[in-house]
């Protein structure tokens, strides 16, 4: 029970302020039990996964297809609840110390402010919380129970389940607790612990896309619309009322401080299930508008904003349909199925891109400094798209009745553990073919510049070079959609491709 939970960690039980922060924290927490959470909603990309319903939507179901077998479940998963990072907790420092040096000594929501022992610290640097570990052992245990034929004590024992991830600890730590409840729901004991692979190439591609670095993560104009929002009236009424709840000048106060203030409301409901006087900063209209600036943020640093976002996880998504499509070459020579699972685990920095290049929640306008109120209705909610333990799910089946081989493998696709329809048909279950075609465009179109280069002629001959020579044609096009240097690249290309039908 909420109600029952204990005053914040180091608060001295015997002073006044430690009895009214005691006070305050009871009559929040009994809120909070209540029902009255404090707009957890709204909490963007530190949104908790356990807050999301994990039912099917209306009309829709998990069930498998009729008279199909799953052959194979390919996931990326973000990791789990974290503590804050590094470059946060000075920020929560630094807007705490305000309000205890600025802040109206005779204001009870000050004086709570004041007394609340700031037990955040660098080195937590956002490590795995405990919530984190239990969320991917959960997570594990309700995919194994759904797919029991993919999760057998006997695929695990042979390494037919891959584990791939990030090299930050958060992500390891979230592949060993999801491998510990793999390990428990098997009931399998005194194992070694599971193996898994670290791949920051492909699971923090944007660390390695050098036209994502120049363009985006390095220019300092790439995220304009969120500076001019932090700018704009919807955020100076924020600051202002935040500065007369506190009896501070709303001069004193920063963006920085501000977002930090409403970390500071979103860890302490996230990690210890207490609705803090922090969250008492705000009004309702305030967290919806510091969830539009942290959505602002997403979209135009991982999403729709610049294509070089969704392409940067080019690798990636091709690595999702290079293991299915060897499970159905092993299916088609009635062979063992190498890999019954491929699970990888990465940030929300992974997740949305992927999700961008499949052409997800892309609303009609782009998200603006200047259209906060058109956007109320906006799909693109990083929150309910990739909270922490945030999961994309395909599963691939082989059916029995097919008419042919097109109709013989399908596929379907999971969002959070819903059922999310495909994008280029709108339909829960689709061919795997039909699949592969709709995204025909990513394999067969070369982009520089924001302009297609797509001369079919060029990509046929591009295509039998590399099959002849007993490559992948496909490996080039990551460096040709993330090389900077594109044109010396392609000129390149085409030099070698010209060589190679000459002498050949």
């Amino acid at each position: 029970m909420l109600c029952m939970s204990g005053a914040a960690p180091g608060a001295g039980a015997g002073s006044p302020g430690s009895l009214l922060l005691l006070l305050w924290l009871s009559i929040r927490l009994c809120s909070a039990s209540s029902g009255r959470l404090p707009w957890a909603e709204h909490y963007g990309t530190k949104s908790r996964y356990e807050g999301l319903s994990v039912e099917p939507l209306p009309g829709t179901s998990r069930l498998a297809p009729a008279n199909c077998t799953a052959l194979q479940l390919n996931a990326l998963v973000r990791h789990g609840t974290r503590y804050p990072t590094r470059k946060n907790v000075p920020r929560m420092r630094e807007v705490h110390q305000l309000i205890k040096e600025q802040g109206d000594p005779g204001n009870s929501l000050v004086q709570a402010l004041a007394d609340w022992h700031m037990w955040y610290n660098e080195r937590m640097d956002g490590n795995l919380h405990p919530l984190g570990t239990a969320e991917m052992v959960r997570l594990a245990k309700r995919l194994a129970a759904q797919f029991p034929t993919l999760f057998t004590a006997r695929c695990y024992r042979e390494s037919r389940l891959k584990f791939v991830t990030s090299s930050k600890h958060r992500c390891v730590n979230s592949t060993r607790s999801f491998i510990q409840g793999v390990e428990s729901h098997l009931s399998l004991r005194d194992q070694a612990g599971g193996q898994w692979e670290v791949n920051d190439r492909l699971l923090r591609f944007f660390d390695h896309c050098q036209k994502f670095i120049n363009r985006v993560e390095n220019n300092n104009t790439a995220l304009h619309q969120v500076e001019l929002f932090k700018r704009g009236p919807e955020m100076e009424r924020v600051m202002r009322n935040m500065g007369k709840k506190l009896g501070i000048s709303p001069e004193a106060l920063t963006t920085n401080m501000v977002e930090a203030t409403f970390y500071l409301c979103t860890y302490e409901f996230i990690l210890k299930g207490i609705v803090s006087p922090w969250c008492d900063v705000f009004e309702k209209e305030d967290v919806e508008v510091l969830e539009y600036l942290g959505d602002l943020k997403q979209y135009w640093k991982r999403s729709y904003g610049y294509k070089i976002n969704g392409l940067s996880s080019y690798k990636l998504f091709q690595d999702l349909f290079h293991y299915m499509d060897q499970t159905i070459e092993e299916s088609e020579r009635n062979q063992s199925i190498s890999h019954t699972a491929v699970i990888r685990f990465g940030h929300a920095e992974t997740l949305l891109p992927v999700l961008t290049l499949m052409g997800y929640f892309k609303d009609k306008y782009p998200l603006q400094a200047n259209n906060f109120e058109a956007q109320r209705g906006r799909k693109f909610r990083s929150g309910w798209i990739s909270p922490f333990a945030a999961n994309l799910v395909l599963v691939l089946y082989r059916c029995n009745e097919a008419r042919g081989l097109g109709e013989k493998y399908k596929l379907q696709l999971f969002l959070n553990e819903k059922p999310l329809p495909f994008a280029h048909s709108g339909n829960l279950v689709t061919d795997y073919e039909e699949v592969k075609y709709s995204y025909e465009h990513l394999t067969e179109s070369l982009k520089f510049n924001n302009v297609y280069l797509d001369p079919s002629s060029v990509i046929s001959l591009a295509r039998a070079v590399y099959r002849t020579c007993g490559l992948e044609w496909i490996t080039v096009l990551p460096m040709l959609v993330c090389d900077d240097h594109r044109y010396f690249h392609f000129i390149l290309f085409l030099f070698l491709l010209l060589l190679f039908l000459i002498y050949y």
